[in-house]
């Protein structure tokens, strides 16, 4: 990153401090830390149900990139992937520290280091979908398309076999993929996704740019030169 794009994420700061969703963050919060008291106290032995706390978690997630201020901002030359880098970098610490303080209630020792993998992708792909929900209804609304989406994913995820679930929220054995691959391979996927999503409107695709170069050069090629004059 060039120094220019440095100096502009700095001043980005303070705008997207104004302008992020912060009341879904405290609220998913709220219902996370329900979730594990109800957990603990359940008859027989506790269970936190950690992974549901990370859904709720993501729900909040999926309005971090929601930019009440897109009509404007976007004539302006600062890239969009740069614009959605300051508002995760800006949002995301809120919501690890959100998370922290509920495993911290929970108990650490309750915690499976696979849940972290599992955290991590899914809140890849909350941020994925909210970025292909800005493409297709507008960085307004972006959490609007997002939220549903995930736990539309996350409910046809459930109904597939636990053998081929691409999405589970609970181990289905013991290997290094069960355990870790999953989500691991969620997460690549939904970085690419972003990044892909994340691309400018107006900026040209190179490879696009190349195909109509290389379609333009045939045609004038192949276009009949003109007879000579008698």
């Amino acid at each position: 990153m060039t120094r220019a794009r440095w100096t502009q994420a700095r001043l980005l700061v303070r705008p997207v401090l104004r302008t992020i969703r912060w009341l879904p963050m405290p609220a998913s919060g709220a219902l996370g830390a329900f979730i594990v008291y109800a957990g603990l106290h359940e008859r027989g032995p506790g269970d936190p149900h950690l992974p549901y706390v990370a859904i709720a978690l993501c729900l909040s997630a999926a309005f971090l990139l929601d930019d009440p201020a897109a009509e404007t901002s976007g004539g302006t030359p600062t890239p969009l992937l740069l614009r959605r880098g300051v508002q995760i970098v800006v949002g995301v610490p809120a919501l690890l520290a959100i998370w922290g303080a509920i495993l911290a209630y929970a108990g650490f020792d309750e915690l499976h280091p696979a849940m972290w993998t599992e955290f991590a992708g899914m809140l890849g792909l909350t941020l994925a979908l909210a970025a292909i929900g800005a493409r297709i209804i507008g960085n307004e609304r972006a959490g609007m398309f997002a939220a549903p989406a995930l736990m539309l994913v996350l409910v046809v995820s459930a109904f597939v076999p636990a053998r081929w679930r691409p999405l589970a929220l609970e181990p289905v054995g013991t290997g290094w993929f069960d355990l870790y691959g999953r989500w691991t391979i969620a997460l690549v996927v939904s970085s690419v996704v972003f990044l892909i999503a994340g691309r400018d409107p107006a900026r040209v695709n190179p490879f696009r740019r190349m195909a109509f170069g290389v379609l333009r050069h045939r045609v004038v090629t192949t276009t009949a030169a003109p007879q000579a004059v008698r």
